[in-house]
């Protein structure tokens, strides 16, 4: 019986080894094989550091305002007579706009004119009474005072009647009517505004610590949203004075606006270019991983097989130190040198080290805006 269960208990321990030892053999030779299997190489598109010359910049935002601008008032009440304009409208200086009713200042100043006249007939009948040593010098005093004062108050109606008649400033564009035909209008009252586009003003701040970097006659750039293109133009004048509150100092420059793009009131970021260039490399935005523990980009490098054989491109990992950017490109500060392949899509999967295939057929937009260098 005992020895019935010896044999049992070996038997079972060869069949369980037997099982237990082919599957570590099975694993053993799988192991292997898989060692010596290379990973299947990843295909990346890459783009050559490449050297740039950048117009440093500084950075703002500003509104733009125009050289000219006014909102048309009434001077005098009235009853709106005549509307000369449009809404819009695109007026020379002097141009008619609007007319209020002068019919009773008119009357009036026909009644005023015949009082000077009977003034004058006056003074002169006195004078010639005087030259005769007829009458007193007090008389034809009074009689020139009279006169005088008769002439004053003709010219101040004749002044209120002019009033009455509101003409453009200076040339520019009309904004919309606020009156109509036949309203009664106060003193003060908005009639319409009137704009000088062309040029047009450009009003930004910066920081004191820029102050010395900021002169009359430097370039900038407009960007707006919602308009294309880069709008030009240069530095006409710098505030000396620096706002307490803000630390910071205005400027203003002058922009052409031909075709009248450029509206009053207007937003948009302002680039003050620096009267310097630089040497930079730069790379695509989409090369660069960026991580809390430092920025990264994989380079293309060749490297000998183990075995022998053709030299293979790989991927190494390097950190990179970044800079400026300027539209779609980052300026590369360190880390990468003019001429290094640098992959710029596709690199998520990656790891380093890995074996790659080019394909350069779709590669990332390599655009920079131009003129210069962006500040962030």
């Amino acid at each position: 019986m005992k020895k019935r269960m010896v044999i049992m208990v070996l038997a079972l321990l060869i069949v369980f080894g037997g099982i237990f030892g082919w599957k570590a053999f099975v694993n053993m030779k799988t192991a292997e094989f898989l060692a010596n299997q290379k990973a299947p190489p990843v295909t990346v598109a890459t783009m050559t550091a490449e050297k740039q010359t950048w117009q440093p910049s500084l950075r703002s935002t500003g509104s733009l305002r125009a050289v000219q601008g006014v909102d048309v008032t009434a001077e005098v009440p009235g009853k709106v007579a005549r509307l000369a304009f449009d809404s819009g409208e695109q007026v020379e200086h002097g141009a008619l706009l609007l007319s209020l009713d002068t019919s009773t200042e008119v009357a009036e100043l026909q009644g005023l004119k015949a009082q000077r006249e009977l003034s004058r007939q006056t003074l002169e009948r006195k004078r010639r009474l005087r030259e005769r040593n007829v009458g007193s010098q007090s008389d034809l005093d009074m009689a020139q005072a009279e006169y005088d004062n008769a002439g004053a108050a003709v010219q101040a109606k004749q002044a209120a009647i002019n009033k009455k008649t509101i003409n453009a400033p200076f040339a520019g564009v009309l904004g919309l009517r606020q009156v109509d035909l036949g309203e009664y209008l106060d003193p003060g009252a908005t009639i319409v505004t009137l704009q000088t586009l062309d040029p047009i003003y450009l009003d930004f701040t910066l920081p004191q610590q820029q102050f010395d970097k900021a002169a009359v006659g430097q370039q900038v750039e407009l960007l707006l949203e919602g308009l294309d293109g880069t709008f030009k133009g240069e530095v006409v004048a710098i505030s000396p004075k620096v706002a307490a509150g803000t630390r910071s100092f205005d400027l203003r420059a002058q922009l052409d606006n031909p075709d009248g793009r450029l509206k009053p009131g207007m937003f948009g970021r302002v680039e003050l270019l620096q009267n310097q260039t630089n040497e930079v490399i730069t790379l695509p935005q989409t090369a660069i991983a960026y991580n809390p523990y430092g920025d990264t980009v994989f380079k293309v490098v060749e490297q000998t097989p183990e075995g022998g054989g053709e030299p293979e491109k790989r991927s190494k990992r390097v950190n990179v130190r970044t800079g400026e950017t300027r539209g779609d490109q980052v300026q590369i500060v360190s880390g990468v040198d003019a001429g290094d392949e640098v992959v710029v899509a596709g690199q998520i999967k990656l790891r380093g080290g890995d074996r790659l295939i080019i394909d350069n057929e779709v590669l990332p937009e390599n655009k920079a805006e131009v003129g210069q260098a962006r500040n962030y």
